[in-house]
């Protein structure tokens, strides 16, 4: 089962596991990444929870520690 996180927990296990905000060049599709890739392009933490909100998504976590975005109603 994954665990609805919060703003600031979101950013602590981002940074805990070396992950930053990023969205697809031209795209409005985000998500969090540990490696530079040509096809991503970093953003803000403030834009990241933007586009979350406007899309009503949210950055869960699982028992063993992997995050993913998903709807904000997954587990409500």
């Amino acid at each position: 089962m994954m665990r609805k996180l919060s703003k600031d927990e979101t950013i602590t296990y981002a940074r805990k596991y070396g992950l930053v905000p990023a969205k697809i060049r031209g795209k409005d599709v985000v998500q969090l990444i540990k490696k530079e890739d040509k096809k991503f392009e970093k953003i803000s933490w403030d834009e990241f929870f933007e586009i979350l909100a406007k899309k009503r998504l949210s950055a869960y976590i699982s028992k063993n520690g992997y995050m993913k975005i998903m709807g904000d109603d997954v587990y409500e």
